[in-house]
């Protein structure tokens, strides 16, 4: 079975879009980035994503603020000059707020070339009893957007206070869970992640990053069990390194047959094998129930393409066709059925092409209801998603004709 995607050139968004994303999913985070003026134009981007983002309100203060006063500040001359005080007065004023929990920083690659002492000068600011400030080391040049949130959180991960002794039985932390924006499709995820963990008889106590503050990522001390998502492998291993946690990797729990594994690696790490084995086997047959008629006669057999700059999710997604029937790769041209593609956005797609929204950024779908896509609950919503999506193009091709 072979995977169509979009060549990475083509797609690829910047380490400081993954680092947007990480601010915007904490309740209380401001971000000092040190740059060009158009380090506005991506957090624009993130804002028409989310319809909830914090990073640009039209009310209060913004969450991404510049080093820079005007625009000329990205001149090259400019470098040369000495904002040291500048930008301390920024850092002072951004700590002073009174909802700031946390403070992060971050330069573009070029501003750490000529040697200013960004990382000097965020240290200076973490002082005890105000918000949590750490630096971002910049990949601002090379970095993908999936390494601008993974690195965030490492720095998280490294500074915030995780105190030793605090373990609780039977509480996981999930930490690389990717919440891109604040909308009922991820807070239908985190419901369904939490039911099922639930259902080995875990509770969880913390999840990085899931839309709260610097209360929520401090909870992790409480965790005997960190389940670790692909998004920020190296920030889960820290935390379990610093609370003395076990650890357990997974991947993303999309789709039946990656559920399955999650719940089965899960319940091996918790000690509770048989009731994952259990609760795997009675929750895949209720979902194939649910949705066997929309794959048989509405989904099965059409072709799939998955244009994706997620590796994790074209994976799962590959596995999710298979699971549907749905063959993934080009068809011959001379099939007539429409092909159902996975993408972020439409904006190239013909009018044969059966669109199905996922992944960042999505301007163009903006649930209402919770519609999570992960685990069993979020298989059945794809499944809604995928069989609606093309009866809704064959009903529009046959009232034109």
């Amino acid at each position: 079975m072979t995977t169509t995607e979009a060549p990475c050139e083509a797609v690829r968004l910047p380490f400081l879009n993954g680092v947007y994303i990480a601010v915007d999913a904490l309740r209380d985070a401001y971000l000092i980035v040190d740059g060009p003026y158009c380090v506005f134009t991506k957090a624009e981007m993130q804002y028409c994503h989310n319809l909830r983002s914090r990073l640009l309100p039209p009310i209060g203060h913004r969450r991404v603020v510049h080093t820079g006063q005007v625009q000329d500040r990205e001149e090259v001359k400019s470098l040369s000059t000495d904002r040291t005080s500048q930008v301390d007065e920024i850092f002072k004023g951004v700590c002073a707020q009174p909802d700031a929990g946390i403070v992060l920083s971050t330069t573009f690659d070029f501003h750490e070339l000529v040697g200013f002492p960004m990382k000097e000068i965020t240290r200076r600011h973490a002082r005890p009893g105000g918000p949590l400030v750490c630096h971002i080391p910049s990949r601002s040049l090379g970095g993908t957007w999936l390494e601008g949130y993974s690195r965030t959180c490492e720095a998280l991960a490294q500074s915030v206070t995780l105190r030793p002794g605090r373990r609780k039985k039977n509480t996981a932390a999930v930490v690389g869970y990717l919440f891109d924006r604040d909308e009922p499709d991820h807070a239908g995820n985190l419901r369904e992640l939490k039911r099922l963990l639930a259902g080995l008889g875990l509770r969880v106590g913390s999840i990085w990053l899931s839309g709260g503050g610097r209360a929520e990522l401090e909870a992790a001390e409480t965790a005997d069990l960190v389940i670790s998502f692909p998004y920020a492998r190296e920030a889960a291993r820290t935390v379990a390194k610093r609370t003395g946690a076990r650890l357990c990797e997974v991947d993303l729990p999309l789709g039946l047959s990656a559920t399955e594994r999650f719940l089965l690696k899960v319940g091996a790490c918790a000690g509770r094998r048989k009731q994952a084995a259990s609760l795997a086997a009675e929750e895949s047959r209720g979902a194939v129930r649910d949705t066997q008629a929309h794959a048989l006669r509405i989904i099965a057999g059409r072709g799939a393409e998955i244009l994706q700059e997620d590796p994790q999710l074209t994976a799962r997604l590959s596995e999710l066709c298979a699971e549907l029937g749905l063959l993934t790769g080009l068809r011959s041209s001379g099939d007539d059925q429409r092909r159902v593609c996975f993408a972020p956005t439409a904006d190239s797609f013909s009018s044969e092409v059966v669109h199905v929204p996922m992944g960042y950024p999505n301007y163009i779908e903006h649930p209402v209801c919770e519609r999570p896509f992960l685990g069993y609950t979020g298989f059945r919503h794809l499944v809604d998603r995928v069989a609606g999506a093309i009866l809704r193009a064959e009903a529009s091709s046959n009232t034109r004709s």
